[in-house]
């Protein structure tokens, strides 16, 4: 498809201008494809967020995401709430003398400080009165290689980031439509 589309570009410049120009748009038109294609996943967007492409996914699928600072994101959806933290670019995971490494830092720290964010946000969102409201499940994003797609520490969850949207795409409902708006615009009132 991109080829044609820079064939395409090529034979509309050598019907307006002459040959060496079609070559031209057709060569810089199909460069800029590859440079889309192979730099583009790597470029942090222009929000500053981490893996955003999965996480479209999850919005196309009934999820609520709000931006809990520059590395996080709260999802909220039919399988309840997640927090979603990653660097720019994902964490890092690195076994070293036995023990597992997430982003230079011993993975069970790493855990224990999402754990305790999730927590806070569990405040958050929680109603005043008896209903504490959903339970947050925080999940590091990282990249590199895994043992398995999706791993445990504590009560953090470690996966890839398309691993980590299907672990959470595979939940089963909890929530309704409606708890979905609730929850979402308390965290951005509350948050933002």
């Amino acid at each position: 498809m991109r080829a044609l589309i820079a064939v395409g570009a090529g034979v509309m410049a050598t019907g307006f201008i002459d040959w060496r120009a079609g070559l031209l748009v057709a060569g810089l038109t199909a460069l800029t494809y590859v440079l889309l294609a192979t730099a583009a996943p790597r470029v942090p967007s222009a929000e500053g967020g981490g893996p955003e492409r999965p996480l479209r996914e999850l919005e196309r699928r009934g999820y609520r995401l709000v931006r809990d600072g520059a590395s996080r994101h709260l999802a909220i959806g039919p399988g309840g709430a997640y927090l979603l933290e990653a660097l720019t670019r994902p964490y890092r995971v690195v076994a070293r003398a036995g023990a597992w490494r997430i982003g230079g830092q011993p993975a069970d720290r790493v855990s224990d400080r999402a754990g305790a964010r999730a927590a806070r946000l569990e405040r958050v969102l929680g109603a005043p009165g008896p209903d504490p409201g959903p339970p947050v499940v925080p999940v590091i994003l990282v990249a590199g290689h895994l043992p398995e797609p999706v791993m445990r520490s504590g009560r953090a969850v470690i996966a890839r980031p398309r691993a980590a949207v299907r672990y959470i795409l595979d939940r089963p409902d909890v929530l309704g439509s409606g708890d979905i708006d609730v929850l979402a615009d308390t965290a951005h009132t509350r948050l933002g």
